[in-house]
């Protein structure tokens, strides 16, 4: 939304500056993106016509035109497709300079003579964009200075505005907001209408769904005549963002970005029966728009239809068939309130935005109509020369009742930790528009329709505070308010699997779960996710099926900033769609890390050592013990299958997640020349294996017993493997069993390896002998041959 100073100074004495409004904007909620000064350089700048125009033969677009600049003609060369005999516009004499610094000269082009310049808005410094030179108004006197008709300094504000907060997209909203902020009076815009005494409005209204449609107006004016609007009503719009179409069109985006309720004009020709039927629309019916598409409606989408067709998308858009046009005469005016759920999913459905249905969607206000209405009918009288018909036909079908909310002046003292004054409280509640009913207890607050995000008392609370100002609250050691933690117990996993992802010297990455593939960026064989059926963007088409395409994008663009050292991890939900049994879609929380570069920073202390396997076995292993996971088996998969090395992660035999290692040769065209480690855990699957239960013991009082063992075995046979078999025939007393030295020679036979272990053996409340450590060796070693045809080195 754009919001203009000058035309906010119409509604409100503003205290400030257009500098230090900025400032006000932001703390009251409106994040300002962008401030845009416009201070017009009108030296040497007169009103000219147009008296002459003529192609310069062999170019594209350029005119020769002939201009009356007031006691002499000039020859002036022109560009713009709008130029033609009769057009009064600003001409720039020889000697003045444009907004961005140029100085018009005498020139020739094309061997035509150029005296000045005829200017647009953009040349002036009037606003940012232009459609060609500007067409000035009637009453322009031809010589006269184009200050005395062009002095329309200004400053905009692009603003960003939140969902709950419609009332915001318009300048009535914000000029409310500031009264109250400032606590001075604010103006309602003035419009006097004059009514057609012996004519009244011959069209009536029928509403088939009420629950999407509450309220429809209608109003009738006759006789307009369809030409440009003024300059100033024109540049109004153009610094707001808005294209200048006609007077009877603008009129309607002047009034919607004024008050904040979006109007449609139709040509009353093109209405069959003068009845306007608003109703859902047929299963399949087709419909085109002002912008020439054909939709296929179904039987959710709501339309604005006469007796025999569809005329307007209602609250999206209106129909080619019922357009304004050039030769228009008579104008049915529409202000109406669509329920915002229904506007939205029609928008969403069809894959549409428009100004109007951003307004119906955050929900506009249906008891403001018919002042927007009688509004709009005032503007189209004054601009279009046209005869308002006799009254207003307004289908109230089913009425919004302002909502009652009780306000205790108390809790917002305790809620907020601020000591506010109750009449101040009260004081700012009237300038937002809600009527009080206050008392020593319990204050009854009736909230406008135009704020339907006021429901509860906590949002009038903030309110007071927000108007207040929230960098007036004090600091405060201790607070007023019962903070209330989870019991979830994968909510307290995930802080839990943070925590120590954090103390491994990971850092966490944050992602949106929307994304779009892309093969040669993202890792191979990744799940596809959910398809969205109407996408945000070109760059959110999917909801995410794993984490490790967008871990690997942030991997990646770390990497050519020179990042050599990279361990990212991200927890957040992944999603599956449903089987023909089971069409629901599923979502999993997930925690998913990658490793790759140097196993740790450069330095001095060490060497330079590159990432490899063990590192993330490492990391994992430790990752395990920290969050209770037991009997955790890495499963690897056929090594001998290709270069890309992956696996699973299993408890109990069940899986709880899945492990791989990218070769460099593989990463490369990914942008990073290194391999790539990775391993993803489903945190729903861990909690379900996590041990219950921790006790706590004492640290031993008597001395460990330690054997080594070695034993050579088929290199198929993995150490994980041996170490369970040790554990289970090692006996209660088996503390650790941890390999530390792997041999690989002809003595041993080809295709055999010799592992060897160090074994520690306690019992807290004797010391051991040797007899007793030597037996359950002898059971070790027995259960070793036997399971995995391991022979004593």
């Amino acid at each position: 939304m754009i919001i203009s100073y000058r035309w906010l100074k119409e509604m409100i004495d503003l205290p400030v500056s257009s500098e230090e409004l900025v400032e006000v904007l932001t703390f009251l909620g409106l994040e300002v993106e962008k401030v845009t000064h416009y201070r017009a350089s009108l030296d040497k700048v007169v009103i000219g016509e147009v008296v002459e125009c003529a192609h310069i033969e062999g170019t594209e677009h350029l005119t020769a035109t002939r201009t009356n600049v007031g006691g002499e003609v000039l020859s002036i060369v022109c560009g713009a497709p709008n130029v033609r005999v009769g057009l009064k516009v600003p001409v720039m004499l020889a000697g003045s300079v444009t907004a961005e610094g140029m100085t018009i000269k005498k020139a020739k082009l094309r061997g035509v003579e150029s005296h000045g310049m005829l200017a647009s808005e953009r040349e002036l410094g009037l606003a940012d964009e232009h459609a060609g030179i500007i067409e000035g108004d009637g009453d322009w006197v031809v010589g006269n200075p184009a200050a005395q008709y062009l002095d329309l300094s200004d400053t905009t504000y692009d603003v960003e505005v939140t969902p709950n907060r419609p009332d915001f997209l318009s300048h009535v909203g914000v000029a409310r907001d500031l009264g109250a902020k400032f606590r001075i009076p604010w103006r309602w815009p003035e419009y006097s209408l004059t009514e057609a005494a012996d004519e009244a409005a011959e069209v009536s209204v029928e509403i088939h769904a009420p629950e999407a449609c509450p309220r429809y107006a209608a109003r009738l004016v006759k006789g307009v005549k369809i030409a440009p609007s003024p300059f100033a009503t024109r540049l109004r719009l153009i610094r707001c963002g808005t294209r200048p179409i006609s007077n009877i069109v603008d009129a309607t985006n002047l009034l919607m970005l004024e008050f904040g309720h979006p109007l449609h004009a139709f040509d009353l020709r093109f209405v069959d029966g003068k009845k306007i039927v608003v109703r859902y629309a047929g299963a399949g019916e087709k419909f085109t728009t002002l912008d020439g598409k054909e939709y296929a409606l179904d039987s959710r989408d709501l339309l604005i239809a006469d007796a025999k067709k569809g005329i307007a998308l209602a609250g999206i858009m209106g129909g080619l068939n019922s357009e304004i046009r050039d030769d228009t005469q008579d104008v049915l005016i529409e202000c109406a309130y669509f329920d915002p759920v229904h506007v939205r999913r029609t928008a969403h459905a069809n894959g549409m935005s428009t100004e109007s249905s951003r307004r119906f969607e955050r929900g506009t206000d249906p008891n403001g109509v018919p002042r927007v209405i009688d509004a709009a009918a005032s503007v189209m009288q004054k601009l279009g020369e046209g005869k308002v018909l006799r009254g207003r036909v307004d289908n109230y079908s089913a009425k919004v009742q302002p909502k009652q909310i009780p306000f205790r002046p108390t809790r917002a003292v305790a809620l907020v930790g601020l000591d506010l004054a109750s009449p101040e409280m009260e004081d700012t509640l009237r300038r937002l528009g809600c009527n009080v009913r206050s008392s020593d207890g319990i204050w009854q607050v009736e909230a406008p329709t135009y704020r339907p995000d006021l429901e509860r008392e906590v949002d009038l609370i903030e309110e007071v505070i927000r108007v207040h100002g929230y960098d007036d609250i004090p600091s405060a050691i201790t607070s007023r308010v019962v903070l209330g933690g989870s019991d979830n117990p994968l909510f307290k996993l995930r802080a839990k699997t943070v925590d120590v992802m954090v103390s491994l010297g990971f850092q966490e990455t944050l992602s949106l779960s929307m994304y779009t593939p892309d093969e040669r960026r993202d890792p191979p064989d990744m799940p596809r996710g959910v398809e969205l059926k109407n996408p945000v963007t070109d760059d959110m088409l999917l909801l995410q099926g794993s984490l490790l395409p967008q871990l690997l994008r942030s991997a990646a663009a770390n990497w050519q900033r020179g990042d050599r050292t990279l361990r990212l991890f991200e927890v957040g939900r992944v999603f599956e769609e449903g089987s023909r049994e089971d069409p629901r879609t599923w979502e999993r929380q997930t925690l998913c890390a990658v490793m790759t570069g140097q196993s740790y920073p450069q330095s001095w202390a060490h060497a330079v050592k590159p990432f490899d396997f063990y590192d993330l076995k490492g990391v994992f292993e430790v990752l395990c013990a920290k969050i209770s996971l037991d009997n955790v088996e890495i499963i690897c998969y056929d090594v001998e299958s290709g270069e890309v090395l992956s696996g699973e992660l299993r408890s109990d035999g069940d899986r709880v997640g899945k492990w791989g290692l990218w070769p460099a040769t593989l990463m490369t065209k990914r942008d990073i020349d290194a391999d790539v480690g990775w391993f993803e855990l489903d945190l729903g699957a861990v909690e379900a294996h996590r041990r219950r239960g921790i006790s706590y013991a004492a640290l031993p009082k008597f001395p460990t017993s330690w054997r080594d063992l070695a034993v050579v075995v088929d290199e198929t046979v993995t150490a994980a493997e041996l170490v369970k078999t040790i554990r289970e025939r090692g006996g209660e007393f088996l503390d650790k069993a941890l390999p530390f030295d792997i041999f690989r020679g002809e003595k041993l036979g080809l295709g055999k390896k010799s592992i060897a272990f160090r074994l520690e053996f306690s019992n807290p409340e004797r010391s051991l002998e040797s007899p007793e450590v030597d037996e359950w060796m002898s059971n070790i070693v027995e259960g070793l041959k036997a399971a995995h045809g391991a022979n004593l080195r």
